[in-house]
């Protein structure tokens, strides 16, 4: 499983001077008889917001779960741990193992028994359950709980009017959500430093706050640190 992530982004900031409600709903799919629908336990999410998803990791596999054949829909819940798969009414029995097995090769279990009943009958209730793309509105929210933190962190060290906190957590946010949801890669263009676009708002004493709180959310996402719990 790929993942898209911010942690080589800010490091490479350092390096150069500075240093994720759904769209669509799984209700949709509610009339899905249950044996065209498999679950399958993950670990999508990452030490920045533990309790979402990661959309940045996850786009990419259901993007490609939808490619393959037999493949109607594919889904994550909203706390990045189960990927549901919808499958086609002619999918066969050798394409669904064939896809259970590469999605084992990359740490994904098949549920089954109970839990499968429990997990199928959540999926189908059609709440907190993301299609594809539209797993970038987990992304968005990620980066807005970063951006908080970074705010927070030389909001906490420094004196700041309201107008600078709103504006430098809005250029943030939008910067990592740029960058997470893929949007810049897809313009090809290089989304700038968080100091950038921070220095709009902060002088150059603030600036050097928020490199330690960009060092900061380094070592959250090294898991050299916990993420404070702000769901």
């Amino acid at each position: 499983m790929k993942t898209n992530d911010i942690k080589t982004y800010l490091i490479a900031g350092l390096v150069n001077g500075l240093l994720c409600a759904p769209l669509a709903s799984a209700g949709e799919s509610n009339m899905t008889s249950p044996d065209r629908i498999s679950l399958f336990k993950v670990s999508l999410q990452r030490p920045a917001a533990p309790w979402i998803g990661c959309g940045s990791a996850s786009k990419p596999i259901l993007l490609d779960l939808e490619r393959q054949p037999g493949v109607l829909e594919a889904w994550l819940n909203r706390a990045g741990t189960r990927i549901a798969v919808v499958w086609k009414p002619d999918s066969d029995g050798e394409g669904r193992r064939k896809i259970a097995a590469e999605l084992k090769e990359d740490h994904a279990v098949e549920i089954e028994g109970k839990s499968r009943d429990e997990d199928t009958k959540d999926f189908l209730s059609g709440k907190g359950w993301y299609r594809g793309a539209d797993v970038n509105r987990l992304s968005e929210e990620e980066a807005a709980i970063i951006a908080a933190r970074l705010v927070h962190w030389v909001q906490a060290k420094t004196p700041l009017a309201k107008e600078k906190v709103d504006g430098l957590q809005r250029a943030v946010t939008d910067t990592l959500r740029k960058d997470l949801t893929g949007e810049s890669a897809a313009k090809n263009e290089k989304p700038p430093r968080i100091e950038d676009v921070a220095r709009k708002y902060l002088d150059q004493e603030q600036i050097k706050i928020l490199k330690d709180a960009i060092k900061n959310e380094v070592a959250i996402e090294n898991g050299e640190r916990p993420a404070p719990n702000e769901e």
